[in-house]
C-alpha cells in the first residue's frame, strides 16, 4: 500500500481500533449494576449498608447516658454531636455492649477542644459566643490556668452560669436588706 492516502488510512484504522477497544473494554469493565439507580453502581448501596457502623447519633447515646442527654438537649450544645467532642461510637460500643470508655479531655486538651468553636475568629456569626483566651479568664478574675469545666458544665455551658447569677442576685438582695 503506497500513495498519498496511505498515511490517512492508517490513522483512521488506528482510531477505529482504539474506539473498538474502548467499546469492547467497557463491556468487560462496567459492573452489571451500573445505572440501576442512576449514574452509579447500584451494588454500592448494599455494600455500604453492610459495613459496620462507626458513627452514631446523639439518640444512640441516650439509652446509656440519659442524664447527660437531657442536660445537653436543653442547652446551647443541643445540636452538637456527642462525637464532636468524644469519639466515634464504634470506639465505645460493639454489639450493643460497652467495651471501652469514651475519651474525656482534661486540662489543656479540653481548653483546646472548646476553643475550636469558641475562639474569637473573624467570620464567625456575630452572636456566636466567642472568647479571647486567656483574656476571658483575666476578665472573670480567675487564674489563667483554669479550664473551661471549672466554670462551665461542658454539656450545658450556661447551666452553672445561671446558678452563679442567681446566687449573686440573692447575695446582693441580702446585702441591700442590711
Amino acid at each position: 500500500m503506497s500513495g498519498p492516502y496511505t498515511f490517512i488510512t492508517r490513522v483512521i484504522l488506528v482510531f477505529v481500533g482504539i474506539i473498538a477497544l474502548v467499546v469492547i473494554g467497557k463491556q468487560f469493565i462496567t459492573p452489571e449494576s451500573w445505572g440501576e439507580y442512576g449514574y452509579y453502581r447500584g451494588d454500592y448501596i448494599n455494600e455500604e449498608a453492610s459495613r459496620a457502623m462507626i458513627h452514631g447519633t446523639n439518640e444512640s447515646c441516650k439509652s446509656c447516658h440519659e442524664e447527660v442527654y437531657e442536660l445537653k438537649d436543653h442547652s446551647t450544645h443541643k445540636r452538637l454531636s456527642c462525637e464532636a467532642c468524644h469519639a466515634p461510637v464504634a470506639e465505645h460500643i460493639k454489639d450493643n455492649k460497652k467495651f471501652a470508655d469514651m475519651p474525656v479531655r482534661k486540662g489543656e486538651a479540653q481548653v483546646s477542644l472548646c476553643l475550636k468553636c469558641h475562639q474569637s475568629i473573624v467570620g464567625r456569626p456575630e452572636k456566636f459566643p466567642m472568647i479571647e483566651f486567656p483574656k476571658h479568664l483575666e476578665e472573670q478574675n480567675v487564674k489563667i490556668t483554669h479550664t473551661c469545666d471549672q466554670c462551665h458544665t461542658v454539656h450545658a455551658p450556661l447551666e452553672n452560669m445561671k446558678h452563679v447569677k442567681k446566687m449573686r442576685e440573692s447575695l446582693k438582695e441580702a446585702l441591700d436588706e442590711k
